[in-house]
């Protein structure tokens, strides 16, 4: 619950401080005089957005604190333990907000992250905006304060998580899938040039091999030409090298033995006559052992033509690569996956999981119809209470996947919320015809079914500080007494902090903060004053008649009699 408040710098506010005790309490003051100040106050403590904040005075930080006794909310308790924030049942919360657009967020004086803060708020604040009253008219809404009453909370999150997870895995097997197509594709193109490789039986080297024999082949008869002249040149011509080293060799030999150079000379003319006869020889053999060989040609040529074109098929430069690329795709074909046993794993899995999350469904929708009849009741006798004795009202829930056989179809007709959709119906009048509430149910109306909810969900949520913003919009007469009884019920359980312009509203509160204008000085000041008796009593006389005579007050004097009474 709250009880105290304090902002600084913050708007129209320079400095105020306010505290609250238990039950109800009104803001009240004329049009345009701030009362929503307070309640954005809160709102910022709590993370909301600030753009363009403006402050008293723009070269001070604002900032805005307010405390809370949780000794009764045990769900926030749980939740700040997770956080490793214990308390002693007293949580003060703050929020400064510098002149340069920055924020800093304390908890008991700890600086903690905005995340935090606005975790904290649903389960420490009840929010009740007229926009709220729009919201009603929304079928996710209304499954959303459905399944508040029935505390559907896990069932909800079991069936959530029931439901991604199918997604998830619906989605990692067309992705699965789609890989192993992919896989096959380039299995079966690996395959091919293996095969295609492996049947060319490539051998290291043979490429250079090849090449030269099929020169040497290709020009096999000038060779031997060639050679046979060569051989005729040095040994067999009459005219031959040999011949002419053997007639200089005639005259050298009679000297040589006079002069060791000319021996030398003598000696190595031998050795080269030697060398011409061996190589005049060699030159004959090779000049018969030279074939043009046309069909092993032809064969070297077919040889290289296969070779070529693998290399130009596979981008690559000479046969060594081929080798290299037929070893790598033998490789690759022993490494692929065998992805067919993974998919058979994840349908079968898909199939148990998609039996369980039907029955996950199920589970949430009796939990909902069983209820919808109770709530209906509930909300029933409530809306009698303020103004609407011949009110009727029906949840209706409705299963969108009735008769969806198919996985996907069932799939696609559920939202991570379940397989319901959700539709209030209503009629004000005695024997009218129930009609969903967002033809039929008027402002007034439908401001006081959502309180009519508000109270209904409220005996099931720890202790709250609950706001009420405009609850008294489309109301006035008996029907704003009945609904003053009817928060003042509320107020017994939870702290209420009601922003109204209804005297009657006012008259049942605990306490009463009027907000008024100050224009005297350089800037407009908002101020807040908890009022004593007799201006509560003046306050009221202006909220009944516009201003404060001997009638209003009198006025004002009966209601506050009637209702402590």
């Amino acid at each position: 619950m709250l009880t105290g408040i304090q902002i600084q710098n913050y708007l129209f506010v320079p400095q105020q401080t306010l505290e609250f005790g238990a039950g109800m309490t009104v803001l009240s003051g004329e049009t345009g005089a701030g009362k929503s100040i307070l309640v954005g106050a809160i709102s910022l403590i709590f993370g909301d957005p600030s753009p363009a904040l403006e402050a008293f005075d723009p070269a001070k930080p604002i900032y805005l604190e307010a405390s809370f006794d949780i000794s009764q909310n045990t769900e926030l308790q749980e939740y700040l333990s997770r956080q490793g924030q214990e308390t002693e049942g007293e949580l003060i919360l703050a929020r400064e907000l510098t002149p340069a657009g920055r924020s800093a967020y304390f908890l008991n004086g700890r600086r903690v992250a905005a995340a935090m803060m606005r975790e904290m708020k649903p389960l420490m604040i009840d929010f009740h905006h007229q926009r709220d009253q729009q919201r009603l008219l929304l079928g996710s809404y209304q499954l959303q304060l459905l399944d508040l009453h029935a505390q559907n909370q896990d069932l909800k999150t079991d069936f959530a998580a029931r439901y991604r997870n199918l997604r998830d895995q619906i989605k990692e097997l067309q992705n699965l899938k789609e890989q192993a197509e992919t896989q096959r594709q380039l299995q079966e193109l690996h395959q091919f040039q293996f095969d295609e490789l492996q049947q060319a039986a490539l051998r290291p080297g043979e490429e250079l091999e090849l090449q030269q024999e099929f020169d040497l082949l290709s020009h096999a008869r000038e060779i031997a030409e060639t050679a046979g002249a060569a051989s005729f040149e040095l040994y067999e011509g009459e005219n031959s090298v040999h011949v002419r080293i053997s007639g200089s060799l005639a005259g050298l030999s009679k000297y040589a033995h006079l002069n060791q150079r000319l021996a030398a000379i003598e000696q190595s003319l031998r050795d080269c006559q030697d060398q011409i006869g061996e190589n005049a020889a060699a030159l004959s053999e090779l000049t018969l052992e030279l074939d043009s060989d046309p069909i092993r040609l032809q064969a070297i040529q077919e040889r290289l033509d296969l070779i070529n074109s693998l290399l130009h098929k596979h981008r690559l430069t000479h046969s060594g690569e081929l080798l290299e690329l037929q070893a790598l795709r033998e490789e690759q074909l022993n490494s692929f996956a065998d992805l067919g046993q993974s998919i058979e794993n994840l349908e079968l899995s898909i199939e148990q999981d998609f039996g369980k999350l039907k029955q996950s469904a199920d589970q949430l929708s009796k939990s909902r119809e069983k209820a919808a009849a109770t709530l209906s009741e509930e909300l029933r006798e409530n809306i009698s209470q303020l103004s609407l004795g011949d009110a009727r009202f029906k949840i209706s829930i409705d299963r969108k996947s009735e008769g969806k056989i198919i996985m996907q179809d069932y799939l696609d007709s559920c939202t991570e919320q379940g397989q319901d959709s959700c539709q209030f119906f209503f009629s004000a009048n005695r024997g009218g015809q129930l009609k969903p509430l967002s033809a039929v149910a008027s402002g007034g109306e439908l401001s006081r079914i959502l309180l009519a909810i508000k109270k209904v969900l409220s005996l099931r949520m720890d202790e709250k500080l609950m706001i009420l913003d405009e609850i008294d919009a489309g109301i006035g007469g008996k029907t704003a007494e009945n609904v003053a009884q009817f928060i003042f019920q509320l107020a017994r359980r939870h702290r209420i902090i009601c922003i109204t312009h209804l005297a009657q509203i006012a008259a049942i509160a605990d306490r009463q903060i009027a907000l008024n204008k100050e224009s005297g000085g350089p800037k407009t000041v908002i101020k807040m004053t908890e009022l004593m008796p007799r201006q509560r009593l003046e306050e009221l006389a202006r909220m009944l008649s516009g201003d404060v005579s001997n009638v209003s007050l009198q006025h004002a004097r009966e209601l506050i009699n009637k209702y402590k009474t």
